[in-house]
């Protein structure tokens, strides 16, 4: 989402003083890298397993969770911070990613990413963005003058239908030095453009646009339990009023993404048990028929997933994430299903 686009939205919230919402407040646990990493996009060295992996991209513009995700993870060294993200794209195929010159508008002309960061924690931020084929943007706030010695490399992955990109840059562009307990704003944003219509999304829930550095997400450099919970007041700078979700490898919130995607299944299953339910006062038989297909469809579609949650194995955020949008979907399904249902028992009765 290119900045001088944005230029008459951004004039009518100047002047905001707080951020006004329940949106939840994301910390980011940011560990040193125990290894070397080099930015080629694959996100293959074994450091980023370190990081929390994370996702649920929303709209830039309400908390409307994406079908169509990206995920990523965030390490540091004494030098520099790095940004891996992948991306999910079922359109690969018309991927064709275009070199674009530095600091030109085409960058975000096609599929991209961008990261913001307000390495002080004062509301004065950094744009970095890359495309599909590793081109970059970046600027001070607005100024496109400033420039970093920003790394960027994407990767596409057919057979998996995702692309990826690292970003790297260093501490002292950002005019920091990092040490353990830093606190920096940021938040990790994609442009789509391959689908029906273009997609704005974002990690940290935005009021109208990417550049709202009031509610971006928190992420804590070195961070230990006793940090994290000594930094609770700078969290809630700005009179921030929503849950807090302290992040990890396991899930948010103090709760598991296996506990996570369990109640998503849960949802699916009281919403079979409804339908079931109608579906036995059917009185007619052509009814109940088609009925029970739809219920041992539905159930053949969730078995796998019941399956994958059934142990005690850890889930990460991308396999949380995709159970929870289709279970979110199905929940959508099995209510139109049965408001279908009520309504046929209904009118047999007239």
């Amino acid at each position: 989402m290119h900045m001088l686009r944005l230029l008459p939205v951004l004039l009518a919230v100047t002047g905001l003083a707080r951020a006004e919402d329940n949106y939840d407040i994301k910390v980011y646990p940011c560990p040193r890298a125990e290894s070397p990493l080099t930015v080629d996009g694959a996100l293959d060295e074994p450091a980023w397993q370190a990081a929390p992996l994370v996702s649920g991209f929303t709209r830039y513009d309400k908390p409307e969770v994406l079908a169509v995700q990206a995920y990523f993870r965030v390490l540091h060294d004494e030098q520099r911070l790095y940004f891996g993200v992948v991306c999910d794209e079922p359109l690969i195929e018309r991927l064709a990613p275009v070199a674009q010159g530095r600091d030109t508008h085409a960058v975000f002309d096609g599929e991209a990413l961008e990261v913001f960061i307000d390495p002080r924690h004062d509301l004065n931020y950094y744009q970095l963005a890359a495309n599909a084929a590793g081109s970059v943007w970046d600027s001070r706030g607005s100024d496109t003058a400033w420039n970093a010695q920003v790394s960027a490399a994407a990767k596409l992955d057919p057979a998996r239908k995702q692309w990826s990109l690292e970003f790297a840059v260093p501490f002292r562009d950002l005019g920091i030095t990092p040490t353990a307990g830093a606190v920096l704003g940021f938040n990790v944003c994609r442009n789509r453009y391959l689908g029906s219509s273009r997609e704005w999304s974002n990690w940290a829930q935005t009021k109208a646009n990417f550049h709202d550095p009031e509610r971006f997400a928190h992420l804590v450099l070195d961070p230990t339990p006793e940090r994290l919970a000594a930094l609770a007041p700078e969290f809630r700078k700005g009179e921030r009023r929503g849950p807090l979700a302290i992040y990890s490898n396991e899930g948010f919130a103090n709760r598991s993404y296996l506990a996570l995607a369990r109640d998503s299944l849960r949802r699916v299953e009281q919403q079979l048990a409804n339908l079931q339910q109608v579906a036995r006062k059917q009185q007619d038989a052509a009814t109940r028929e088609e009925l029970a297909k739809r219920l041992e469809a539905y159930r053949e579609e969730i078995r796998p997933f019941q399956t994958q949650v059934g142990g005690e194995d850890s889930l990460d955020a991308a396999a949380w994430m995709r159970i929870d949008l289709r279970a979110e979907q199905l929940v959508q399904e099995l209510g139109d299903a049965l408001w279908e249902a009520r309504l046929t028992a209904l009118l047999s009765g007239i």
